[in-house]
């Protein structure tokens, strides 16, 4: 009994890897390496943890001189993290261009 419903075809390996190596030869060469994503992730890592870190550690001495519980950790850690954020954000933009 046939449903009339066509096998699925599979396509041709040595068309899809002629395909596959046109594109490979189109594609424009960017000149990232390895070693330079690596230094990209690292330095983007750092640029969040260390103004997050630095609010953390202010608003930490600030809610111990003035008895104010959690609250200015709190403030200063996202202040730390947006700040961080912006300027990881500008380093991926400039390692773009």
């Amino acid at each position: 009994m046939s449903s009339g419903i066509p096998p699925a075809e599979r396509p041709d390996p040595r068309s899809s890897l002629e395909r596959d190596v046109e594109r490979f030869e189109r594609r424009e060469r960017s000149g990232a390496t390895f070693w330079r994503s690596l230094s990209l992730i690292g330095t983007v890592g750092w640029s969040i943890a260390l103004p997050a870190a630095a609010g953390a550690w202010f608003g930490h001495r600030v809610d111990s001189r003035f008895g104010t519980g959690v609250r200015f950790t709190l403030m200063l850690l996202t202040a730390g993290v947006l700040v961080g954020s912006a300027v990881a954000w500008r380093v991926v933009r400039s390692h773009r261009e």
